[in-house]
């Protein structure tokens, strides 16, 4: 009966110690609500929409294309940046985007809202 319990105790403290990091693991931003990615090798384009809060004023936005290369190992192939005024924008680039390789995604979004500003950072993986 002792080890029952031990073995209760010691679960529920793991679970209580352990549960909130997992949790944390889902980034979640002041001033944005969603970023969302995209890769085409179709059109050879990549591109985020980044929606923000009301009272959102300026976006600014980089992103940063990577290649995956037979090593495992990724290096930036294209990198665009822009500005949009307002609560959601769409920011695109275009690359040399091969069907069958991977590519990275990275979205850096500095937003401005009620006067502050939050930078935001998020990847996006996507075998084309």
């Amino acid at each position: 009966m002792k080890k029952e319990l031990c073995a209760i105790f010691i679960t529920i403290l793991a679970f209580m110690l352990f549960a909130p990091a997992a949790f944390a693991a889902d980034a979640r931003w002041r001033n944005v609500a969603t970023i969302t990615p995209a890769i085409s090798a179709r059109d050879g384009s990549y591109a985020s929409v980044v929606s923000c809060l009301e009272g959102t004023t300026k976006i600014e936005c980089t992103l940063v294309l990577y290649e995956k290369n037979w090593l495992g190992a990724y290096s930036e192939i294209s990198r665009c940046s822009s500005t949009y005024y307002g609560q959601k924008g769409k920011f695109s680039g275009t690359a040399n985007i091969k069907s069958g390789t991977t590519y990275k995604l990275e979205t850096i979004a500095t937003v401005t809202r009620n006067g502050s500003s939050e930078t935001v950072n998020t990847t996006f993986e996507k075998k084309c």
